[in-house]
């Protein structure tokens, strides 16, 4: 019987050390069967010469608009404030910001790749400002993605309004589903809020800062949680872990950059896919993704 035993124990000790060596494999076979970033890169704007994008699904122009309400398309950049600084961005040229405007820049929504069931992406892109000494009183939005509003099925980073300025990740569901009794914000619990809130996140006007963002399983059919994650440098600063649900037309939906934003930002970039950290962490040190 001991020997039946210790022969049974050696079997299972040699399968649990073949399983040991499948696993790595196994999860080499996965990886090595996504597709490249560059195969899941869905749009791109370099601003090296022009802000159109040079990879973008549907129209990819640079547009202004009149406010936040996009009512009037304009194509090209209309702010005189706002130019293409040549040969001085993280690669190539970039998109300056002089000052604060009530137009936004921004994008055709269609260039986003929206899925209305299991939907992932990332969004990537650089900057370089100091916000507490740059950036003019209020909130700034250095990335919205959104159809109607902010905290209505929407992307963004944002700088908050008090100094020292914090740096946060917002993703916020139809308002309808994330807050179907129409809370007063203010009043709605901070641990509760879609967001990932960055304390001293190291922002300068004389460096440039990788900025990335990740999401995954949104609008699962089922209403699993999904995942969100912020990026710095290739670093993770946090993440959020809820069901996320966003309803968008994207014939309505605008891709917003510089919202009330005193900098520079270059290589705008939308994966089709959540990208892995360290994936992130390689487009850090590769800014044009080349």
């Amino acid at each position: 019987m001991l020997f039946r035993t210790l022969a049974n124990r050696s079997l299972f000790l040699h399968a649990l050390g073949v399983l040991a060596g499948l696993a790595p494999m196994a999860s080499m076979a996965q990886e090595a069967a996504k597709p490249s970033p560059r195969e899941s890169l869905r749009f791109h704007a370099s601003f090296d010469d022009t802000g159109d994008a040079v990879v973008a699904r549907g129209d990819g122009r640079i547009h202004t608009t009149e406010s936040l309400a996009r009512k009037e398309w304009t194509p090209g950049i209309t702010r005189k404030d706002v130019v293409i600084a040549k040969g001085q961005g993280k690669s190539g040229g970039c998109l300056r910001f002089g000052k604060k405007s009530p137009q936004v820049i921004c994008f055709r929504g269609e260039a986003m790749p929206y899925l209305a069931e299991n939907w992932s992406g990332t969004v990537s892109f650089w900057m370089r400002l100091d916000p507490d000494k740059d950036l003019q009183p209020g909130h700034c939005d250095p990335v919205q993605i959104t159809q109607k509003a902010w905290n209505d099925g929407a992307l963004w980073v944002d700088f908050d309004k008090d100094l020292p300025r914090d740096f946060r990740l917002g993703v916020f569901s139809d308002l309808s589903f994330w807050n179907p009794k129409n809370v007063p914000y203010d009043k709605w619990p901070m641990e509760k809020r879609p967001m990932v809130t960055v304390k001293k996140p190291g922002f300068s006007n004389q460096a440039w800062k990788h900025v990335a963002f990740t999401f995954q399983g949104v609008n699962s059919p089922d209403n699993h949680p999904a995942t969100a994650a912020l990026f710095l440098d290739g670093l993770p600063m946090g993440s959020i872990l809820q069901p996320l649900r966003f309803s968008w037309d994207l014939k309505q939906t605008a891709i917003m950059i510089g919202i009330d934003y005193i900098g520079d930002l270059d290589e705008l970039m939308i994966f089709d896919r959540a990208l892995s950290a360290k994936e992130i962490a390689t487009l850090h040190k590769n800014p044009a993704g080349k």
